[in-house]
């Protein structure tokens, strides 16, 4: 994966070495929403700035290690982080920094933003000046095996035994699973502080005044679509490659639900026939049902997924599969009655392997500590403010979405209809909650963005875009050169 080096031609950048050129190739790649899962073939713990694969545990700090400062943060310390500036904002950052100074008055908390993860920070991973703490998320993140594969990330497993600042343990405070998308090969480098629950989302008040229910199976789905179209409504909003993906998402998930985990396994696994299976076969069937009937916004190619929500909120359509960020995104377009409320993933039948509630749930917004980083005990720390009930809290507040801690959301939902309901669907899934990563793992959407567009436009055939989702998977199987992750 090097390029050709000739000794003649160095360049300070050639002088930091092979292992520094491959990152910046990795690195260049990028990654998904969702941080890469468990079990990364060869990713392993090494020493501390080796290359083959982990960085080893944080270094304490210099101040004497107790309950109250578990990692040695020096009093005096300044820790440096990095928040990414998306859908969350960075408001619950700066106010968990504020938090931070006032349980280490004679530290400072440097809390930056950007939109460009990979382009800010690469140089100063190439330099030897990483921040201590960073929000490995957006579009321009950096890829996360890469990092771990050059020894660049610190382990986190001292976090998750530390002294919650509410009592027990951060561990003993986590909601189920919520560790398993930043773990690799058993070793955990990720905090993923987010948790996103997909559902169909629509307006309560619209629900009721019209006399619908929400919908738990497709035929369900089918007959509001019916409803609404004689009241010239459409079903379904879609616009641009980014909310044609998320309807890729809702026919897995019902695949999934239909036919039970090991359909999921199936698609991580890249299977020879993952697009073949039964029940994804019926979901991609299912979502051609609806555009045949012609219950999908028309125009959808044509403008951004986020000119589609506003379309769907302000009463041009009825439902919208998406993430639990969703209210957040469209704040400023949603009317204040509109109570944005979301349902678990509808069943293809009555009889789904999963029920009716169980739901696709998984953790988000990869917080990670650089193994080269001048504070990384101040990183965890910093980490174990934002773990707090407080701070958790208060980051729901103000993105009316979830964090990774458990019982921090009331029944109201501190006011949001949305809010409220992901917390409900949690308490009703139980144990029910299932995830797929295969195409963040593989960096595959760039390839089902365009051609959901086109299946949503009526362009290809159901069958056509599960085989060509399928040649993408074989291609992707058979390359030796791209690695494989390991599936539990």
């Amino acid at each position: 994966m090097d390029p050709q080096h000739d000794p003649l031609l160095e360049t300070p950048l050639d002088r930091l070495g092979s292992s520094r050129r491959r990152f910046l190739s990795l690195a260049s790649l990028g990654t998904g929403a969702v941080a890469l899962s468990a079990c990364a073939t060869g990713g392993g713990g090494g020493d501390e700035g080796s290359s083959d694969g982990g960085g080893g545990a944080v270094a304490e700090g210099g101040g004497e290690v107790s309950d109250d400062n578990p990692f040695g943060l020096e009093a005096d310390s300044t820790v440096d982080v990095v928040i990414f500036n998306g859908g969350y904002g960075d408001q619950y950052a700066k106010d968990a920094g504020e938090e931070f100074q006032k349980l280490y008055p004679e530290a400072t908390a440097k809390v930056s933003s950007t939109v460009n993860i990979q382009s800010d920070l690469q140089p100063r991973f190439i330099g030897g000046d990483p921040p201590d703490l960073f929000d490995n998320s957006g579009a321009q993140s950096m890829n996360a095996s890469a990092l771990i594969s050059e020894g660049s990330l610190a382990e986190l497993g001292a976090l998750i035994d530390a002294p919650s600042l509410d009592g027990g343990t951060i561990g003993d405070s986590l909601l189920p699973g919520v560790l398993v998308p930043g773990t690799y090969s058993g070793k955990l480098y990720a905090l993923n502080y987010m948790y996103t629950v997909f559902a169909l989302w629509y307006s309560a008040k619209q629900f009721e005044e019209k006399g619908w229910k929400a919908p738990a199976t497709w035929d369900d789905v089918m007959t509001i679509g019916e409803a609404a179209k004689k009241e010239d409504l459409a079903l379904f909003a879609w616009g641009g490659q980014n909310a044609a993906d998320y309807y890729h998402e809702l026919a897995l998930s019902m695949a999934i639900k239909e036919g039970g985990p090991e359909v999921a396994k199936a698609l991580d696994t890249l299977d020879a026939g993952a697009y073949e299976q039964p029940t994804v076969v019926d979901a991609f069937a299912a979502i051609e049902e609806a555009v045949k009937a012609g219950y999908f916004l028309s125009g959808g190619a044509g403008i951004k997924h986020t000119e589609a929500q506003t379309e769907w909120v302000t009463g041009s359509a009825v439902l919208y599969p998406s993430g639990s960020w969703i209210e957040n995104e469209q704040r400023s377009t949603t009317p204040e009655d509109y109570a944005m409320t979301g349902v678990a993933t509808p069943m293809l039948s009555d009889a789904a392997a999963m029920g009716a509630g169980a739901i696709h749930g998984a953790a988000g917004e990869p917080f990670m500590v650089p193994s080269k980083a001048a504070n990384g005990a101040g990183g965890l720390e910093f980490l174990r403010v934002m773990l707090s009930k407080a701070q958790c809290e208060n980051f729901s507040k103000l993105t009316s979405s979830m964090t990774i801690v458990k019982d921090t959301i009331p029944e109201d939902g501190f006011g949001s209809t949305a809010l409220s309901s992901v917390s409900s669907m949690i308490d009703t899934a139980g144990e029910d909650v299932f995830t797929f990563n295969f195409s963040d793992w593989y960096g595959m959407g760039e390839t089902f963005k365009p051609l959901w567009a086109e299946f949503l436009n009526g362009d290809v055939t159901a069958d056509e875009a599960r085989e060509r989702s399928q040649k993408a998977v074989d291609t992707i199987r058979e390359d030796d050169s791209i690695e494989k992750f390991d599936v539990e």
